[in-house]
C-alpha cells in the first residue's frame, strides 16, 4: 500500500481528476467557468467568432486579393476575421500574452479540418511557422505561429519545421506601422535554412495577415533560393 502511495503515475492522475473541480478552467473570452464538453472557448462565445468560410469560397478571397501583384501563392487560408475589440482579438491575445500556447493548437486543428479536403493544400510537404526573435520567443515561452502549426501539422499529418526560416534581428512591432514600414522592418531579415531540395509546396503559417508584408519578405526570400518551391499561406485570421 505504502509502494502504491508513493507512485507519480497515481498522484499524476489524481490530479487531473480533481484539478476541474478545485480550479475549473473559464473561457478565454467571457470568463465563465466551461462545461465539461467545452473546450477553451465556452459555446456562446464560440458563436460570436467571425468565421472567414474561405474553404467554401469559388472566387478568390480577401486574403487572395492582398497579395495581387505583389508575391503569388499556390493557396491562402484564414480561419477567422480579426476586429478590435471583438471575440477574434481575445483568443490572440490569450494566445499571444496569456501563455496559452494550446490555443494556438487547438485553432490549428480546426484550420487542419478545414483545409484537409482544398485542392490547393493537398500536396503540402512541410508546415513552416513565421519565426519571431529568439528574444521575443524567450519573453513569451513559445512562438505562437508555431503552435499553430503544430495543430495543422496533427490533422494533416505534414512536417513541420520551426528552423526552416529564422529571425535576424529584433524589430519593434508591426502592430502600429504602415504597410511600407512595415515592409522596411521585415525586408532582409530573415536567414533561409539550406538543403531543402526535396521540398515542393511548404505553407506560411502566421497569426494574424494584416498587411502581408511580413509574409511578402518571407516567400520572396524563400524564391529567391528555391525558385521550384511552391508557397501558400495558413493563418488563423485576418483583419477585416
Amino acid at each position: 500500500m505504502k509502494r502504491l502511495l508513493f507512485q507519480p503515475k497515481i498522484w499524476k492522475n489524481l490530479y487531473r481528476s480533481i484539478s476541474p473541480i478545485i480550479f475549473p478552467e473559464s473561457c478565454l473570452m467571457c470568463k465563465n467557468e466551461l462545461a465539461a464538453s467545452e473546450q477553451w472557448v465556452c459555446s456562446f462565445c464560440h458563436g460570436e467568432l467571425v468565421y472567414t468560410y474561405f474553404e467554401l469560397y469559388t472566387e478568390p478571397t480577401k486574403l487572395d486579393q492582398l497579395f495581387w501583384g505583389r508575391v503569388s501563392f499556390a493557396g491562402t487560408y484564414a480561419l477567422l476575421y480579426f476586429e478590435k475589440g471583438k471575440s477574434s482579438q481575445k483568443i490572440l491575445h490569450a494566445l499571444k500574452y496569456q501563455s496559452n500556447p494550446t490555443v494556438g493548437v487547438a485553432f490549428g486543428k480546426e484550420i487542419g479540418r478545414k483545409i484537409k479536403l482544398l485542392e490547393a493544400f493537398k500536396d503540402l510537404d512541410l508546415l513552416v511557422p513565421v519565426p519571431i526573435h529568439p528574444k521575443k520567443e524567450f519573453v513569451r515561452g513559445y512562438n505562437q505561429s508555431e503552435q499553430i502549426a503544430a495543430g495543422i501539422a496533427a490533422v494533416l499529418s505534414v512536417k513541420m519545421d520551426a528552423n526552416f526560416l529564422k529571425k535576424q534581428e529584433h524589430t519593434e512591432s508591426q502592430t502600429t506601422r504602415g504597410k511600407f514600414a512595415r515592409w522596411d522592418n521585415v525586408v532582409d531579415n530573415f536567414i533561409l535554412k539550406k538543403g531543402n531540395q526535396n521540398v515542393k509546396h511548404i505553407a506560411l503559417v502566421d497569426d494574424v495577415v494584416t498587411t502581408g508584408a511580413t509574409l511578402e519578405a518571407l516567400a520572396r526570400s524563400i524564391q529567391k533560393n528555391y525558385p521550384d518551391i511552391r508557397i501558400s499561406i495558413l493563418s488563423l485570421a485576418i483583419t477585416k
